[in-house]
């Protein structure tokens, strides 16, 4: 028997208008979740005037605005400047949030916990070492969790998550897009991708509709109190820089008819490949679509329109 509209929890996304959060505001929606999307400012809006807004930055540990009542938190923080964020933010945000019904929470972080110069196979249980403040404010933020949850009585869901790839929402907006927007913008205006890695340097790449698939039945399971569990978000298998950036230069070339070439400085010795293993969140959610170059064509299908929209601004 299907849910009736609105039956699902509520759900608070917090950096709701994020890269991550936008496209999973809507996915949320569609599964007929009430649906609050917190971020810093309302300059953003959703085409869906369902989607709740209210104004939050996790950083200002002096607002104690209530906030609305939700049973779960998603929390996509974008970390900028990981080393001036305030320590105490995430008390104080998990505080607030108790405060207004919650029962359990997703924290999106990143695989880059790991590492940086990754090898191998790497599970749950491998040592997390961040070579980089952005893996280490991840990883922080992580441990706060698992301490702030377990104390709460929270069901906590950790996902490290690989490099997302897949439509924006809100990208003709952004002055910060993903990396692979960037990538299909280059293609399509330049005629040439230039990498800054070296051509070998490994990417997992998960697929936005993968990433949603995933997240379905740990939005769906039982809450259980003091719960803290960490998953694997990524895709099946380890590419390539150059096979990423070739993909992408092949279908704006299908597209338009006319070449992109790619360029990548020098490499004398070729990166190793790693392995995220994804068993775990696997086998809960079973297999998902994970076609990258459906992913690609959505976002060259963006990047196409927002360039359309700024040639009509620039010719009124």
């Amino acid at each position: 028997m299907e849910d009736e509209p609105h039956q699902r929890p509520s759900v608070l996304v917090v950096g709701g208008t994020g890269h991550v959060g936008a496209a999973l505001c809507n996915f949320l929606l569609s599964r007929n979740h009430l649906v609050t999307a917190a971020s810093r400012s309302n300059h953003l809006v959703f085409e869906s005037p369902e989607i709740s807004r209210v104004l939050l930055d996790i950083t200002d540990t002096t607002d104690t605005t209530p906030l609305p009542g939700a049973s779960m938190a998603v929390i996509c923080p974008w970390i900028n400047e990981p080393d001036k964020a305030d320590p105490q933010w995430m008390l104080h945000l998990f505080r607030r949030l108790a405060e207004a019904g919650l029962r359990s929470a997703f924290y999106f972080s990143t695989m880059w916990v790991y590492g940086t110069e990754l090898t191998g196979l790497l599970t749950e249980s491998t040592t997390a070492s961040p070579t980089s403040s952005y893996g280490a404010a991840h990883l922080k933020n992580e441990y706060l969790l698992a301490e702030y949850g377990t104390k709460m009585g929270l069901d906590i869901s950790v996902l490290r998550m690989a490099n997302l790839v897949g439509p924006d929402p809100f990208y003709r907006f952004r002055k910060n897009i993903s990396f692979a927007h960037e990538l299909v913008e280059m293609a399509t205006r330049d005629r040439a991708i230039v990498l800054k890695s070296p051509p070998s340097t490994p990417r997992n790449l998960l697929t936005r509709t993968l990433l949603h698939h995933d997240l379905e039945p740990l939005l769906d399971r039982e809450v259980v109190e003091g719960r803290f569990e960490i998953f694997n978000f990524g895709s099946g298998a380890t590419t390539t820089m150059t096979k990423l950036a070739q993909e992408i230069a092949q279908l704006v070339q299908r597209h338009d008819g006319k070449p992109v070439r790619v360029e990548h400085p020098p490499e004398s010795t070729s990166a190793p490949l790693f392995h995220l293993d994804t068993t775990k969140i696997r086998s809960l959610a079973g297999l998902g679509a994970d076609d990258l170059v459906d992913e690609l064509e959505l976002v060259l299908d963006e990047v196409v329109l927002g360039h359309a929209s700024t040639n009509e601004m620039s010719e009124k």
